[in-house]
């Protein structure tokens, strides 16, 4: 009875010092991915061109400093109601700099080949599809900016 009742303290006092880290992780999702640009106008243009995204609206918009909000949707209705995470594409402070070290903007996508021509066609740099042994084809591309988007489609 003695060791039944020190292996459930034991049992009790790692799940409770485990449950702040759960109750804090539990809550944290994704709100958004930022994209920075030194022509925002056009890096949002790339995006609805490339992805079929529309504009939900900007936060901010002045002549130096932009910030505007884009999600998968063909209008900007559907793209207010989209459940996906938006895409907050930013004017880039010092236009000259090369983008920041941005691991990649994941997308799934339904078809590797177009996605990869329609970026080309919307003016990034195309690349190649691979194989993972994951079952899944990615390829590595880039917007205008230079900002790395990894495609991601799952077989």
């Amino acid at each position: 009875m003695i060791r039944f009742l020190t292996a459930g303290i034991a049992v009790l006092s790692v799940v409770c010092a485990a449950s702040p880290v759960l109750a804090q992780e539990s809550g944290v999702t994704v709100r958004s991915i930022r994209v920075l640009a030194a022509d925002p106008e056009a890096s949002a243009a790339f995006y609805e061109k490339a992805f079929g995204m529309s504009e939900t609206r900007r936060p901010v918009n002045t002549a130096a400093f932009k910030e505007i909000v884009i999600n998968t949707g063909a209008t900007s209705d559907a793209a207010k109601k989209a459940i996906s995470t938006p895409i907050v594409i930013a004017t880039k402070r010092d236009k000259a700099a090369p983008p920041p070290s941005m691991a990649a903007l994941i997308l799934s996508v339904p078809d590797m080949d177009k996605a990869i021509a329609a970026v080309v066609a919307a003016g990034g740099k195309g690349g190649t599809a691979n194989k993972s042994g994951e079952g899944l084809t990615y390829a590595m591309v880039a917007d205008p900016d230079g900002n790395p988007i990894e495609l991601l489609l799952r077989q």
